[in-house]
């Protein structure tokens, strides 16, 4: 019988203690009226004039500090602090999210760059497979003069040979003079870009005459890169071909 009433009074005590509405009033009872619990347990009773509970009683029991503002405070915590809990909550989630979309920026920007590392790389390689399949045609071209002269030389050993001789020095020089004019192309970034511009018209079967410097274009011409048409349009020629190869390798 005495176990079930402990038992009963102490869940009465628990329930008490753990409630919103009974933990916000003691809470405000005691900021009220913290003179009293000073007075009661650090005032020794030979400095008041009376025992402590008349003392209490005649100067701090009035019913505002008592009851009504630790009633009140009770009311106003109860009111406010669910807002504030969600409040608090709300921002926490604004940062975890403003957090999260820092981290995905971050890490669009490595991928971006993971990207452009990949696409220089292939750049690269498209490079080397220019420059390699240009060194083949050279090699294959230069197996092509030599099965011919081999050819001459059975037909007519002499006069046949010396032409041809004579005939690919020329072309030869030719050669040499173009890989000079390209080279200087290439470097020369105001001649590179009027080349540029040339192409660009003559691929979409413009005239270049009135946008582009009349000199530079008579070079092209000199060179046999271009080839002129009626109402001043032009054409590239096989020279001019070889020639663009040899600028952007």
């Amino acid at each position: 019988m005495i176990d079930d009433l402990k038992k009963s009074f102490d869940q009465i005590i628990y329930e008490r203690t753990t409630s919103p509405f009974y933990g916000s009033f003691i809470i405000s009872w005691c900021l009220w009226n913290w003179k009293i619990l000073y007075l009661t347990f650090f005032v020794s009773q030979d400095k008041i004039d009376s025992n402590k509970i008349d003392y209490i009683i005649n100067n701090f029991s009035s019913t505002g500090n008592v009851f009504i503002f630790p009633l009140l405070s009770s009311i106003i915590i109860i009111t406010l602090v669910p807002f504030m809990t969600n409040g608090a909550y709300w921002l926490s989630l604004k940062f975890n999210k403003w957090r999260v979309d820092q981290k995905k920026i971050v890490d669009r920007k490595q991928l971006l760059t993971i990207e452009q590392s990949i696409e220089l790389r292939e750049q690269i390689s498209k490079q080397e497979e220019r420059f390699a399949k240009l060194v083949d045609d050279k090699n294959l071209e230069i197996k092509q003069l030599n099965l011919e002269i081999e050819e001459y030389r059975k037909k007519e050993p002499t006069t046949i040979l010396n032409n041809f001789i004579n005939s690919e020095s020329e072309n030869n020089n030719s050669q040499d003079e173009l890989l000079i004019f390209a080279d200087r192309v290439k470097n020369n970034p105001k001649e590179l870009k009027e080349y540029e511009n040339i192409l660009f018209f003559i691929q979409r079967s413009l005239s270049p005459v009135d946008e582009t410097d009349s000199k530079f274009l008579t070079l092209l011409e000199s060179y046999d890169i271009i080839s002129p048409k009626q109402n001043g349009h032009y054409v590239v020629t096989e020279t001019g071909k070889k020639f663009y190869r040899l600028v952007n390798s």
